[in-house]
C-alpha cells in the first residue's frame, strides 16, 4: 500500500462501494463517485488557500463527508488533525491558536450554535462562502508525506495524548493486517466508531486499497446497518459482542439450557455445511442481527470475557480477539486456521515482540504507526518510545511454545497484596467472569480491609439466587489461590460505561474511579 497513491487508485477500483444512511435512506456510491468526490473536495480546499504541508483540523460526527475530505487532505499532502469528541466544547479560535490549524472542518449542525464563523471555518457537509486558510508561513518541507497527520487517543492515566503519524507504518499496518484476512471481492466492512479515533481510519484505507465495499454509520444505527446492510467483516470492542451473550443468558432458563444442548450437538456434527446450517437455526436472531453474511470478526481494544469468545464458538460465529496498540499498530491476531481461545494471537507479519524481565511486552518494527507524542502526561514519551523502533506497551505477557501471546495485565494496574504478592487483577477478573450468572467484575485493594475487593455487576442484579451462586464461585476461586483472595464481594446494578466515567475512552476500565465510587462499600 502507498498512501500518497490511495486518491487515483480509488479511479481504477470498479465493483465496490461506500455505503451510508443519509436522511433515513440508504446511499450507494461507487468508487469512481468516491473519487470524483474527493477530487471537488480537493479544488474547494485549494480554493480556500490550503497548500502542502498546512494543518487543517477535523472536528464532526461520521459522515461520507468525513471520508472525501480526509482523503482530499491527503491527496493534497496537507496535515490533517482529527479532533475527538473530547474537543466538542473547544472554541475553533483556541483549537487553531494551540494547534497551528490553517483551516478546520466542521459539520454543519455547528451553525446552530450561533455567533459568526470565522474565516478559517467550513463546513464539511454544507455550502460555503468566503473561507480562507489562515497562511501560517513557509510550512517545512515533507517530500515523501512522511508525516500525514496528528491523533489524539486516551492516555494510560485517563488523559489524552496526541501522536504523530508515520506514514510507512499506516501502510505496513494495513498491509500485515490484509495478509492475514485476506480481503476477497465480495467482503464488505462495517465502520461505525467514531472516524475521528484512527483505528476507523485505517479501516477504509484497507478498504480502497484493496478494493472492498465498505459501509460507513455511527453507534446509533449499527444494528440497522448489521441488519439491512449485511457486512461480511467487522471491528469492534468486546461490549458489543458481549451484549450478544448477555440477551442469550437472559433468556428463560429452559430455552437456554436447550440450546446449548443442541448447539453442542451441533459441533459434534461431522459435515461442515449441516454443522453450520444447525447453528445458524439454532441462533437464527443472532444471526439475523448480524446480517447473515459474517465471515470474520474481530475483537480487541480491551479485554473481552473468555466467556463471550466461548459462547460465539458454540454460535459458530467467527469471532477472533487480536491486539495492538495506536502507537505502533496490529501486533498479533488470530485467525481461523491459527487460533487459540484466550490468546490474542500470533504475531503479524513485521512484527517483532520481546517480553522484558519484568514481564512488559515490548514491540519492534521497521515502521511504527506514530514516531512520537506531541503532546503526554509527563515522561509518558520515554516510558513508550524507548529507541531502536521499540514500543513498551506497558502490558504483560507472554508466549505459549507455540508462539501464541497471551495478556496478563497492565503493568501499572499490579496490586501488592500485605502479604508481599503481586496480583494482575485483570487475571482474577477473568476467573470471576467465567462463572455464567457475571456480567463483569472489577478487582481492587483498599485500605479499609486487607484482602482484595471484586465489585461485581450480575447479569441479573435482582436474582438473589444468583448472587449466592456468584458468592459460592468466588470462595472456590479463593480455595485455589488463598494467598491472593477475594475478601469482600460488592454487588452493584450499575453497568461500566463511558457514560458514567467507569469506562476510560478507550473502554478500559478506569479502576481508580471505580474504587473511589465503592471505597465506602469497602468499609463497611
Amino acid at each position: 500500500m502507498d498512501l500518497r497513491t490511495l486518491v487515483p487508485r480509488l479511479e481504477q477500483q470498479t465493483g465496490h462501494s461506500v455505503i451510508t444512511f443519509e436522511k433515513g435512506r440508504v446511499v450507494t456510491r461507487d468508487h469512481q463517485t468516491v473519487y470524483a468526490d474527493v477530487q471537488a473536495a480537493a479544488a474547494r480546499l485549494t480554493d480556500w488557500g490550503l497548500k502542502p504541508g498546512m494543518r487543517a483540523g477535523i472536528r464532526a460526527p461520521n459522515s461520507y463527508e468525513w471520508v472525501i475530505y480526509d482523503l482530499a487532505l491527503l491527496h493534497l499532502r496537507a496535515v490533517s488533525v482529527a479532533f475527538t469528541d473530547d474537543f466538542a466544547e473547544a472554541s475553533a479560535e483556541d483549537l487553531a491558536e494551540k494547534y497551528s490549524l490553517s483551516l478546520l472542518l466542521v459539520s454543519a449542525k455547528e451553525k446552530s450554535g450561533g455567533g459568526e464563523r470565522p474565516v478559517f471555518v467550513a463546513y464539511l457537509d454544507a455550502q460555503n462562502e468566503s473561507v480562507k486558510a489562515i497562511d501560517r508561513g513557509e510550512t517545512p518541507p515533507d517530500s515523501d508525506f512522511d508525516r500525514p497527520g496528528l491523533i489524539f487517543s486516551s492516555g494510560s492515566s485517563g488523559g489524552l495524548k496526541g501522536l504523530i503519524l508515520n506514514r510507512r507504518g499506516i501502510e505496513a499496518s494495513v498491509d500485515a493486517f490484509a495478509q492475514a484476512v485476506v480481503p476477497q471481492d465480495d467482503d464488505c466492512i462495517l465502520l461505525f466508531l467514531p472516524i475521528s479515533n484512527f483505528q476507523q481510519r485505517l479501516i477504509y484505507y484497507a478498504a480502497f486499497w484493496y478494493g472492498v465495499d465498505v459501509i460507513v454509520t455511527d453507534p446509533n444505527r449499527l444494528f440497522r446497518a448489521l441488519k439491512d446492510l449485511h457486512p461480511t467483516v467487522l471491528i469492534a470492542p468486546p461490549v458489543l459482542y458481549e451484549t450478544f451473550e448477555t440477551r442469550f443468558y437472559n433468556l428463560p432458563r429452559w430455552k437456554r439450557v436447550a440450546a446449548e444442548f443442541a448447539a453442542d450437538v451441533a459441533l459434534k456434527t461431522p459435515l461442515p455445511g449441516l454443522r453450520a446450517k444447525m447453528a445458524a437455526a439454532i441462533f437464527k436472531q443472532a444471526y439475523e442481527t448480524l446480517g447473515g453474511r459474517m465471515r470474520f470478526m474481530v475483537t480487541g481494544m480491551a479485554p473481552i470475557k473468555r466467556s463471550t469468545l466461548n459462547f460465539f464458538r458454540r454460535m459458530q460465529l467467527p469471532l477472533f480477539e487480536t491486539y495492538g496498540l495506536i502507537e505502533c499498530g496490529s501486533v498479533a491476531l488470530n485467525l481461523p486456521a491459527a487460533r487459540r481461545l484466550g490468546s490474542v494471537g500470533r504475531l503479524l507479519a513485521g512484527v517483532n515482540v520481546e517480553i522484558a524481565e519484568d514481564g512488559e511486552i515490548i514491540v519492534k518494527k521497521e515502521h511504527t504507526i506514530s514516531v512520537g507524542y506531541f503532546e503526554c502526561a509527563d515522561g509518558e514519551a520515554e516510558r513508550t518510545f524507548i529507541g531502536g523502533n521499540r514500543v513498551a506497551t506497558g502490558d504483560i505477557g507472554r508466549f505459549d511454545e507455540d508462539g501464541y501471546l497471551y495478556l496478563t495485565g497492565r503493568k501499572k494496574e499490579i496490586i501488592v497484596t500485605g502479604g508481599g504478592e503481586k496480583v494482575h487483577p485483570e487475571a482474577l477478573e477473568a476467573e470471576i467472569d467465567a462463572c455464567v450468572d457475571v456480567e463483569r467484575s472489577v478487582v481492587f485493594a483498599s485500605d479499609a480491609i486487607p484482602a482484595l475487593i471484586s465489585v461485581i455487576l450480575p447479569k441479573k442484579p435482582g436474582d438473589a439466587e444468583a448472587k449466592s451462586r456468584i458468592e459460592k464461585f468466588v470462595e472456590n476461586i479463593n480455595g485455589s489461590r488463598p494467598s491472593m483472595s477475594i475478601g469482600k464481594v460488592i454487588f452493584t446494578d450499575v453497568a461500566f460505561t463511558r457514560e458514567n466515567g467507569f469506562l476510560r475512552p478507550n473502554l478500559k476500565l478506569d479502576r481508580k474511579k471505580i474504587a473511589q465510587h465503592f471505597q465506602a462499600e469497602a468499609a463497611e
